[in-house]
């Protein structure tokens, strides 16, 4: 750890660890009273709090103020901040790491252990993550662990990243924090040092196992007197746009088996390009050109490197790599493709001597780094790997019905696969577009699933002995609950205990016991055209990334003896080759539906999966080839003619699970709908006051278009204020609208199901 500080002839100072402002003291208290008195002050009657990180006893200083707190445990790994917080900062921070009410641990905040309900208040104090082992203390396991040391009406608050210069690492740290299974409640605030740094408005985040609002916020009452935050701002501070909070809701997961957060810190933006007007640099300055993509690395460190690998490349041919990096340098920034055509010529001409080498070292290893830069560029960060529980989520398998809208699926974006699950779990665990690895649930049928005797369905086709159930695990994740297996065949999942099976233009309702199909399922159109479409479209991204990866590789697979993320790289481009080709072979299976076209169902009836309605008097309604109905009323099966048959008891139980199944998504989509519902009227309400003040502030400076006011981070023309304000809220009455038509929905849908359940018990 480097630590700065510079103290100016007024006596204020600033101070830095690894280059990075922690604070100035002419504004510090900006900071520290934002981070620490909001989580203070919602907390329910604090006692005890924890501070990690902040070992300059500023946080520290805010909690110790705060009237009925008894104890404090402050763990820092760092003595030498300890150190210097009480020998240069006493008199700025009180004195406060003396204080008898501290228990002071020297630790890595990450291993310290901690005693579950133990906190009322949590603060997270850390430096800026600049190494993948910093943004460890930024993980969904480290805030889990955090949640369980958190009472139940305690409180947490994190320092966190700006959500102005680096939005997209700000949302996934949002995203993670909820990912942790607590309520999130981002704010921001500008300060001045901050700012003048260029690190723009600084994020905050509060968390708790309750529910937090803005409205509470609004109407927070701090006991103690503040020096310089304004907390009665912190209400607007919080208030995001409606673009942003998608963005939260979107983010990736930073876990520590997939750290997302670095790259999407080193990454914010695109670079800008060099302009053709700049003159070309001398050859000791092409190692200049070549952006730092690691915050390890520095120019002297590069200097350095290359005095000792220089001598463990002779076998390296000069001359071919600069030929190769010159024919492929329309990709490259002007500057270097100069530098390239100079170095070029030059090895054209010069007869290189191994003793001479040492003068060519930088040289030679610039030209190395060049070929990582380039292809670094080439191949995405892991920035985009999705998070999820995944693989249950009844929802591809319905909307297919001819009265229902189709489509009701959810097609990932296209997007960078850049997860570890191709190199590290392909082959063994599931995986999805985005390189997310699943924990693998196994599926006990036949090959094709009905393509075997025995059931209790109809069209079945007795077959030899090869189609005997055996055990399949998915090899590729579609969608939540839509899985591509390693014999070909795709899979729906629809509860524990049941899933379809759908290849050679059959579809099949399974039960996860027997391994026989339990009926022959009407074999939808529309499911075969959404699976081939849903492969279609992640083929296409697939296939695009295979051609990132050979590109890539091209460059630089001569170095992977060297590097072994080139090895794994190379074990990357393997996998999606083999992705690709499974995929084509299952797209081949799957063929095509036998129908001509959709049933026709009552437009009272509710679809249970794919082939399967609930009917308004608690019978289902169960479609098979040829578009027959089966109606089974919990006790019997009566066909289409009128024959009736008694109910067989596995495809009862999984018809069964199956509406339990969809009662709890039901009654889990209302809640959430509802609690948004909620939220977003406290949000309507706050942006109807900031309105209010916009319009008064304008009336008050005589209607003047270019009086400006502040707008979130940004300080804009009242004018624009006042519409950009009603926009949000034309924006936000309309999230209603679309979550009270799906809590309609999702309500008439529970009651159908958990009328049948109840019929079905009697």
């Amino acid at each position: 750890m480097n630590l700065y500080h510079h103290r100016r002839p007024d006596s204020s100072l600033a101070l830095y660890i690894d280059g990075n402002l922690q604070f100035d003291t002419r504004d510090e208290a900006v900071y520290h009273e934002s981070l620490a008195l909001p989580a203070l002050c919602l907390a329910k009657a604090p006692r005890t709090a924890l501070i990690c990180g902040g070992g300059d006893g500023l946080a520290l200083r805010e909690v110790l103020r705060f009237p009925g707190i008894e104890q404090v445990t402050l763990i820092d790994c760092s003595p030498e901040v300890l150190d210097f917080a009480r020998q240069e900062l006493s008199d700025l921070n009180g004195n406060s790491l003396d204080d008898p009410r501290l228990t002071l641990i020297v630790a890595d905040a990450l291993e310290a252990p901690l005693a579950d309900n133990s906190f009322d208040v949590i603060i997270c104090d850390f430096t800026f993550p600049t190494t993948k082992e910093s943004a460890l203390g930024f993980t969904v396991e480290w805030y889990s662990k955090l949640k369980a040391a958190l009472t139940e009406g305690g409180v947490l608050v994190i320092n966190t990243v700006s959500p102005q210069n680096t939005a997209s690492a700000f949302a996934c740290l949002v995203s993670t924090i909820r990912a942790a299974g607590l309520n999130a409640l981002p704010y921001r605030v500008c300060i001045p040092s901050f700012r003048d740094h260029g690190y723009g408005a600084w994020g905050f985040i509060l968390a708790a196992k309750h529910r937090l609002t803005i409205s509470s916020l609004r109407g927070i009452e701090c006991p103690v007197p503040t020096q310089q935050a304004d907390l009665t701002a912190l209400a607007r501070a919080a208030r995001f746009s409606v673009k942003a909070r998608i963005d939260f809701a979107k983010a990736p997961v930073n876990r520590s088996a997939n750290p997302v957060l670095q790259s999407l810190l080193l990454n914010p933006e695109a670079r800008a390009t060099v302009t053709d007007g700049d003159a070309p640099p001398d050859f000791p300055n092409l190692a200049n050109q070549v952006e730092i993509s690691h915050p390890y690395h520095s120019r002297s460190m590069i200097a350095a490197l290359a005095e000792q690998v220089v001598g463990s490349l002779p076998s390296i041919d000069l001359r071919k790599l600069v030929d190769e990096l010159a024919l492929r340098a329309k990709e490259l920034p002007k500057k270097i493709v100069e530098e390239l055509n100079n170095l070029r010529a030059y090895l054209s001409r010069t007869v290189l001597d191994l003793d001479v080498w040492g003068t060519w070292a930088s040289r030679l290893l610039a030209t190395l780094i060049l070929v990582m830069v380039i292809a670094n560029s080439i191949s995405p960060d892991p920035a985009f790997a999705k998070g999820g529980e995944g693989m249950g989520h009844a929802s591809f398998s319905r909307g297919f019905s001819s009265h229902a809208e189709f489509g009701q699926i959810s097609t990932p974006p296209s997007a960078p696969i850049s997860g570890r699950g191709f190199t590290a779990s392909y082959g063994h665990d599931p995986v999805d577009i985005y390189g997310y690895h699943y924990t693998p649930r196994f599926y006990f049928y036949g090959n094709g699933g009905g393509y075997y005797g025995g059931g209790g369905g109809s069209n079945q086709r007795d077959v030899p002995n090869r189609h005997k159930p055996k055990t399949h695990k998915p090899l590729f994740v579609l969608d939540d609950d839509l899985m591509a297996m390693d014999n070909g065949d795709f899979v729906i999942s629809l509860s524990e205990t049941a899933f379809l099976v759908i290849a050679e233009g059959q579809v099949s309702l399974m039960d996860t016991q027997g391994g026989a199909p339990l009926t022959s399922v009407f074999a939808e159109p529309k499911l075969f055209e959404s699976i081939r479409k849903e492969v279609t479209s992640q083929t296409g991204d697939i296939d695009r990334e295979v051609q990132v990866r050979k590109d890539w590789l091209s460059w630089v697979g001569w170095t992977s003896s060297m590097f072994s993320s080139v090895r794994s790289d190379t074990e990357e481009y393997t996998n999606l080759k083999d992705l690709q080709r499974r995929l084509g072979l299952a797209m081949k299976r799957l063929g095509m539906s036998p129908e001509a076209g959709s049933i026709e169902v009552p437009t009272d009836a509710i679809e249970l999966f794919v082939g399967c309605h609930v009917l308004a008097d608690n019978r289902v309604a169960l479609y098979t080839p040829g578009g027959h109905p089966t109606y089974l009323d919990g006790t019997s099966m009566i066909s289409e003619s009128g024959k009736k048959e008694k109910l067989k008891p596995q495809l009862k139980a999984a018809i069964v699970s199956i509406l339990q199944k969809m009662v709890k998504e039901a009654q889990r989509d209302i809640k959430s709908d509802e609690a948004e519902i909620k939220s977003l009227g406290n949000e309507l309400a706050s942006t109807q006051l900031d309105l209010n003040e916009y319009q008064s502030i304008q009336q008050q400076n005589g209607f003047d278009p270019s009086y400006e006011v502040d707008y979130g981070t940004d300080s804009i023309p009242v004018t624009q204020a006042i519409e950009k304000t009603q926009q949000d809220m034309t924006s936000i009455a309309l999230d209603q609208k679309v979550l009270e038509v799906g809590i309609q929905k999702s309500q008439r849908e529970l009651e159908r199901f958990q009328a049948t359940l109840q019929a079905w018990s009697q």
